[in-house]
This record gives C-alpha cells, structure tokens and sequence, in this order.
C-alpha cells in the first residue's frame, strides 16, 4: 500500500512530503538557522456581542495573537543574544526582535515586533545541549518563498 503525503498539492507546487528538516529560521544579521523543532499559533480573539433584539450572539473578532516556539541543538547563544540583553543592570530582560521569519516547503511566515519570552538550555551529561525559545509577536505577514542575494533568506539578513 503506497502511503500519500500533502494530497491537497495545488497548482506549481507538488505534493511532497513535509517534514521539519525543510523549515528554516531566520533572524536579521543571521544566516538561516537550523531548527529541531518549530511551531506557532495564530489565535483570534472573540467576543460575543448582541446587535438586535434576538437571542442569537454575533461573535466579534477583537484581536489576534501569534506565538509560538523554536528548539535549537548544540550552541544558540547568538539567538539568545539577539532577543535578551545581557544582565549587566539588576536581571536579563527580553529585548524586541524587528522580524523574524519561518519558512516552510511553502511559504514564509514573518513575524514583526517579536519578543523571545520563555529561553531554556538543557544540558544533558550524555548528548547534545539543546536551547528552546517561547516567543510572542504582534504582527504576521504570509507570503511566497522570497529568496534574494543575502543568502535567500527572506530579506532578514540585512
């Protein structure tokens, strides 16, 4: 029995199977970061309203909020870099990321105004260290594969 993957190709695009080792992460003065794991969640924010008399309630769209996570094997200093400042006041605080882009088989996911909220290294004594990383933004833009002379990754390099 043969096994089909992305049924739902569409167009110039092919039904390919995909899976993580095709998802890059890009941040600006970075090249294209290699990423165990990514995920993210767009959410609306809703209320229920009443605009007539009638018992029926209109759900209102009020928001939305985009999130997400990312894991990096072996050294991520440079990223925990770019998003926390270094300790030098009281404690380490998140600082802003302008951008940063996920990009799949597919598509790019810009994410602006992007705060690292969550980083936690894990050590193990008997393999490789891995760094996970908690972010919110206040914007996402989806678009097409840009790919462009600063090593294609989405114009985030500069």
């Amino acid at each position: 029995m043969t096994i089909k993957y992305n049924e739902s190709g569409t167009g110039s695009v092919p039904r390919k199977k995909e899976v993580g080792g095709d998802c890059q992460l890009f941040i600006p003065q970075e090249d294209a970061i290699a990423v165990t794991n990514v995920s993210f969640t767009e959410e609306a924010n809703t209320s229920e309203v009443q605009f007539t008399d009638s018992f029926a309630q209109s759900i209102a769209v009020t928001g939305v909020t985009y999130s997400g996570s990312f894991e990096i094997s072996g050294n991520a200093n440079n990223v925990r870099e770019k998003g926390w400042d270094d300790g030098s006041g009281d404690t380490t605080l998140p600082k802003y990321i302008s951008t940063m882009t996920i990009r799949d088989t597919k598509k790019d996911y810009t994410f602006t105004n992007v705060l690292l909220n969550s980083h936690n290294k894990d050590i193990p004594s008997d393999d490789r260290t891995t760094q996970s990383f908690d972010f919110m933004a206040e914007k996402m833009s989806v678009g097409e594969i840009q790919l462009n002379g600063n090593g294609g990754n989405g114009g985030n390099g500069a």
